[in-house]
């Protein structure tokens, strides 16, 4: 059974729902009211030519938030907008529908939808060993007087509570990948632009993530999962000791859950070995087949052609066949 017979099967809305409800950051209430549509137009979905795609839209609406390659909820609304509209798919948008993955398999989204609740708190607690280390800069910075007093300051030019979430915190913008950003541009007039390009830099002055009312909040160490890989990131404050300070084995208990397998030189070198001679394997099978070859014939066509002894088992040409067909699937 493929993932689009495996969901097909089990698209049952409460159960869903009731997924949604266990992630964190609120997805039920961002995404339930999308399930329903979904629901609501079964048949008009089914009757498109491309409904095993449009519902896997559906499928990565209950995958954890972490793992988005792509905004799926707005792409559901725009493709939801389109078919209660009864408006066709251009073909770039198809392309798209074709060009999205599988969603992850269920272990790996248990594990990071798990470890979310974590991130949603900004707990790391349980993945450092030193939290005392942290607990050092932490009491400096909360001592600090330079610091309330330009935190006092920039209360008084601006209304900090427009800026805060519901637990009274805000956080700076975010850093990313070689810092290369699109919501920093420098703008002198924008009252809003203002005030992150002066709480930006506080925080970077002070080494912090946000405030939380008139709390300073010290970066700390952190491990997130992403669509591409993990991140982990060290404050520049944190003098590393690799061996000391973090649960590695959960960190790669985290990082695994993507799919990685083990690799090395010998295991790396082997598998290569083994994906080259599994699709020469497969090219000889299609050429016998089209010969006309069959059962024993192109069995040792194969083993001819791969110079194998002729007392060899065919399920050495069906396991190395096998191999050969799952990547060409995965990499479709």
């Amino acid at each position: 059974m493929n993932w689009d017979e495996h969901y097909r099967m089990n698209r049952v809305l409460q159960s869903d729902l009731d997924q949604l409800q266990k992630l964190a950051f609120r997805r039920v209430e961002r995404c339930g009211a999308l399930l329903k549509k979904f629901h609501d137009n079964k048949a008009r979905i089914n009757s498109n030519s491309a409904a095993p795609l449009i519902w896997r839209v559906y499928d990565w609406l209950c995958v954890p938030l972490s793992l988005w390659p792509i905004d799926f909820e707005g792409f559901a609304q725009y493709l939801l907008g389109l078919i209660e509209r009864k408006r066709p798919f251009d073909s770039d948008l198809l392309w798209l529908l074709g060009l999205i993955g599988q969603p992850p398999d269920k272990e790996t989204c248990e594990t990071v939808g798990a470890f979310e609740h974590l991130v949603e708190t900004g707990n790391y607690d349980e993945l450092v060993k030193r939290p005392e280390k942290f607990k050092e800069h932490e009491d400096e910075v909360k001592r600090d007087e330079e610091l309330a007093k330009i935190w006092k300051k920039i209360k008084k030019r601006w209304d900090v509570t427009s800026f805060q979430n519901a637990r009274g915190v805000i956080r700076r913008r975010m850093s990313q990948e070689r810092n290369f950003r699109g919501d920093w541009d420098f703008d002198w007039k924008n009252a809003k632009q203002k005030f992150h390009l002066f709480f930006d830099t506080m925080c970077y002055r002070w080494k912090l993530y946000g405030m939380q009312h008139d709390d300073p909040l010290l970066l700390k160490i952190s491990v997130n999962p992403t669509p591409h890989g993990t991140m982990i990131v060290i404050p520049r404050h944190w003098s590393l000791d690799l061996a000391r300070d973090l649960h590695w084995n959960k960190i790669g208990r985290l990082h695994k859950a993507h799919g990685a397998i083990r690799q090395g030189p010998k295991l790396s070198v082997s598998r290569i070995q083994k994906h080259r001679e599994a699709h020469e394997v497969l090219m000889h099978w299609n050429d016998a087949g089209s010969q006309g070859k069959c059962g024993d014939s192109r069995y040792d066509y194969v083993h001819q052609k791969m110079k194998k002894d002729g007392r060899t088992d065919q399920s050495w040409v069906k396991r190395h066949l096998r191999i050969a067909r799952g990547q060409t699937r995965a990499a479709g």
